[in-house]
């Protein structure tokens, strides 16, 4: 202790036992709270103390106005809270946890409005009267309203997940594209017909078309003509000494140089005889090669006259002649189902630009002539004499049966008339009958390579074709050719245009086309090499006779994964995907879930699209149920597949795809001035032999560099509390400190909520001694309890709390030297030169037993609100270290004077 404090505290067991008189009992109330002069306390002797280092830094922090503070000297009460403090620091006392109280909820409300960053609440806090109170207020909600209504809009278009695409065009080699060729003819005619079950498909596909009138008539008849009716000559000597007979011969025929129209008059054949024909003066470009029908005079050995093949019109002729071949121009007009009608009239061959008619050759067949073959060596009874009997050795005896009402609803020719319609309809009976064979049946009955691909050519160098160019089946088209196949290499353009990319020379061979294929020519599909050609779906004709240019421009999309897009990956990896192989796709993804559910549905398999599973058969082209099951299957998934609406398949974009833009063009070719194949330049024959079958691909890219398009997000997080920010800093001027008070004044509300359903809470527990019920304020060493009156408003804090007697009677004495203490200073104050009248320091230290607390003698206002605090207060003080008990030791630590302190007391 100090040297100056001289007066020791005898404690016992009941409290206090002072020297002095008893002191009196104090009265707790705001009003009799004493004015405690202002200690000097000095912090340096606490510097040396590790344990209260904190604590001086904090009492030079804290500063307050001099005006709250009455400097004077030191005073007994000063000693005796020196005193109080030692006694309560005599052993080690632990921590009794706070007391809360009921808590005032519209001070809290005030408090907050009065010190909130939001800027409308601060006002109408800080407001002094009504009007702009009402004013704020208004403002204020209005304002709130704007910014609701904002913020909503911003959330929506954030939940929105809106997303953009960046184009960046890159200049750089692009990868050379893979390029998927095929014909449009799916399978040749000879395959056709060398299997029975083709050949009865295509047959009721003639039997049908056969007896269409109009044009169906007559492409049956093109195709038929090579065969006709006839009636049988007598011997063979009248088919040998016959004068006119059919032949088919390469003719030049003269066209209009402004029209391209064919000049009336007979063409001119080319053959090796007395009739020939010379071009002089570049003339040439005045005669259109052709095909035609000519009429053979065996007696002067020519060829005339001679009429394009398809200009010729049949008729059954009622009379002709026998040893000469011509029929006059009278022809039969009743009706042709009568019996013996065959057997009395001549079929006959007319043309509208000659006045006679050539009748049907004895054998029923029309040879054609070579242009380099001699007419005067010619064997004409081999050629056109018919065997005896009549009948030919090599043709096949054809039966006419009649199909079951069940096949004929099966091929779904019952109901169709047009004539475009019905071709489809047996495209798609002939891709039903080919698709119940086994696949190498299937690439047998297509063209192969070395019939299809003629000449190849990249980047200006030969190709191997064998190597280059891979076979992928695909149930359309038969066998297709695929260049770029090797995904090991990679293969790009060294230049931009035509003569840099891929140039190659297809054969159609028309004389193979079945009578299905309504056009001739090759279908050109540009893809990724790890995507799955659809020639059907994404291809391109290439007619012949023409040099058809694909210009490609590549593109490469990186799309966005969900919420903000709904792209997929590993697709593939499906146990439905068919195309085994290739990597995912959308419409690999739409024809395999198509050919699953008709599968599940129909228990076989669609052949229009692969088949994985060996277990399961394709649909059989005679079953009605299983066709018409397979159509209806596949007209509602279609309309499902557009809707997006298709159950258990969900067919989103890839994230990241490939793609080539085709732009086309074309050109007529050959021109006939360059050699071609075998062909040479004045051979115009040969030329049109390569203009009706083939014709020359080119795909080239027309620029090298290439564009990509990145999806991203177009509202990010980011963006959105920016966006909040700003419209919450518009309206109502907060920020997130703002929104921080709102969520501690809820928490304090809270609390209050849970702490006012507490009545009250027993102190026995913690001290040990028997309570007496007392109504104070604070904690269990707060400050004096006030006593209510009709003018005095409410406390912050108000409990109702039991302590013991021995801390009530410390507390009253406490309170009694404050008073006493005020009283001195008011003395003192109006004349220095009296002395202060010591204390007896027995009379003002109480005692203070173990495990209590310091009492609060804070001061309140008459509003219930701290106005002065004590540093020393274990509820309000900055020098207390709450949670933690004190523990003293045999030297005791020099209490430093509280007048060197500036600031003990605080707001």
């Amino acid at each position: 202790m100090a040297g100056n404090e001289t007066d020791e505290i005898i404690p016992n067991g009941s409290g206090l036992s002072p020297a002095g008189p008893k002191p009196l009992k104090p009265t707790l109330s705001f009003e009799d709270q004493p004015t405690i002069p202002k200690p000097n306390l000095n912090p340096t002797s606490f510097d040396n103390q590790s344990n209260h280092s904190g604590h001086a830094n904090d009492r030079r922090r804290l500063k307050l106005p001099d005006e709250a503070y009455q400097k004077r000297e030191r005073s007994n009460s000063a000693r005796h809270f020196d005193k109080l403090r030692r006694i309560s620091r005599a052993c080690e006392l632990p921590r009794l946890p706070r007391m809360k109280g009921r808590i005032d909820y519209k001070t809290l409300f005030k408090r907050f409005t009065h010190q909130s960053t939001i800027h409308g609440v601060s006002h109408a806090g800080n407001a002094t009267k009504r009007r702009w109170l009402i004013f704020w207020c208004t403002a204020f909600a209005i304002c709130v309203c704007f910014l609701s209504i904002q913020v909503m809009l911003l959330l929506k278009k954030y939940f929105e997940y809106p997303k953009t695409v960046d184009l960046d065009l890159k200049f750089e080699n692009a990868p050379f594209p893979s390029v998927t060729l095929c014909n449009l003819n799916p399978y040749k005619a000879s395959a056709i017909r060398n299997d029975a079950a083709t050949r009865a498909t295509m047959e009721a596909y003639q039997n049908i078309i056969g007896s269409a009138e109009g044009v169906a008539g007559a492409l049956l008849a093109q195709q038929q003509r090579g065969r006709r009716p006839k009636r049988q000559f007598a011997t063979a000597n009248e088919a040998k000494n016959r004068r006119y007979h059919q032949v088919y011969a390469q003719c030049y025929c003269e066209v209009n140089m402004l029209s391209g129209e064919r000049k009336p008059g007979s063409c001119f054949a080319a053959f090796k005889g007395k009739i020939s024909l010379s071009f002089t003066d570049n003339q040439l470009n005045k005669f259109h090669p052709s095909k035609c029908l000519c009429q053979l005079d065996a007696t002067s050995k020519s060829l005339w006259p001679c009429f394009p093949y398809n200009t010729w019109k049949e008729r059954m002729c009622v009379e002709c002649r026998a040893e000469l071949g011509h029929c006059p121009m009278r022809f039969y007009n009743g009706s042709q189902a009568k019996p013996h009608v065959h057997d009395e009239m001549d079929i006959c061959l007319c043309h509208n630009e000659y006045n006679h008619c050539i009748a049907n050759n004895a054998n029923g067949e029309i040879p054609e002539i070579n242009p380099s073959e001699d007419l005067e060596s010619m064997d004409y009874e081999k050629k056109f004499a018919a065997p005896l009997g009549g009948q030919l050795k090599d043709e096949p005896t054809t039966t006419t049966t009649t199909q079951a009402p069940e096949l004929r609803q099966a091929l779904g020719f019952d109901e169709l008339t047009d004539e475009i319609a019905i071709t489809t309809q047996a495209k798609q009976n002939l891709l039903f009958t080919v698709g119940e064979k086994p696949i190498t049946e299937r690439i047998s009955l297509s063209q192969n390579k070395s019939e299809f691909i003629l000449k190849c050519s990249f980047n200006q160098k030969d190709c191997n074709i064998e190597k280059d160019f891979a076979l992928h089946y695909d149930n359309t088209y038969g066998n297709c050719f695929t260049f770029n196949y090797d995904r090991t290499k990679a293969v790009t353009a060294h230049r931009a245009g035509a003569n840099y990319g891929l140039r190659v020379l297809l054969f159609a061979n028309l004389p193979e086309y079945l009578p299905t294929s309504e056009a001739v020519g090759f279908r050109v599909t540009v893809h990724d090499k790890w995507i799955a050609p659809f020639p059907d779906a994404f291809g391109y004709s290439a007619p012949t006779g023409f040099m058809s240019g694909y210009g490609v421009r590549m593109k490469k999309f990186n799309r966005i994964s969900p919420p903000h897009g709904h792209c997929f990956d590993g697709g593939e990896d499906d146990e439905f995907f068919i195309y085994k192989g290739f990597n995912y796709s959308v419409e690999g993804c739409h024809r395999s879930c198509t050919q699953r559910e008709v599968i599940r549905i129909c228990g076989c398999a669609d052949p229009t699209y692969p088949l994985n599973n060996k277990k399961i058969k394709t649909c059989s082209v005679s079953d009605p149920v299983a066709r018409e099951c397979i159509a209806n299957t596949t007209h509602y998934l279609g309309r499902l597949i557009a809707e997006g609406n298709v159950p258990n398949c969900t067919c989103h974009q890839p994230c990241t795809e490939i793609g080539y833009e085709v732009s086309y063009s074309a050109a007529r070719w050959p021109s006939g001035t360059t050699k071609l194949m075998e062909c040479e330049i004045s051979d115009d024959l040969c030329m049109e032999k390569y203009r009706k079958n083939a014709a020359m691909v080119q795909v080239f890219y027309e620029e090298l560099n290439y564009e990509t398009l990145t999806e991203t997000p177009a509202y990010t997080l980011p963006s959105l509390m920016a966006d909040l920010g700003g419209v919450t800093g518009l309206w109502i001027g907060a920020s997130i400190v703002s929104l921080l008070e709102v969520v501690v004044l809820v928490i304090y509300c809270a609390d209050a909520y849970v702490t006012n359903r507490k009545v009250s809470i027993p102190v026995n527990q913690f001290l040990g001694v028997t309570p007496k019920k007392r109504s104070v304020s604070s904690s269990i060493a707060s400050r004096p309890i006030q006593r209510r009156t009709p003018s005095s408003k409410p406390s912050i804090v108000s409990v109702e709390i039991e302590m013991p007697q021995n801390l009530l009677r410390a507390v009253e004495e406490m309170s009694e030297i404050s008073r006493s203490t005020e009283k001195s200073s008011n003395q003192s104050s109006k004349s220095h030169l009296e002395p202060e009248e010591p204390i007896s320091r027995k009379n003002s230290s109480p005692y203070l037993p173990p495990g209590a607390e310091l009492p609060c003698l804070c001061l309140y206002n008459s509003e219930g609100v701290l106005s002065k605090m004590k540093a020393l207060c274990p509820e309000h003080g900055f020098l207390v270290r709450r949670g933690t008990g004190f523990t003293c030791t045999d030297d005791e630590e020099e209490i430093p004077d509280l007048e060197d302190t500036d600031g003990e007391w605080d707001d």
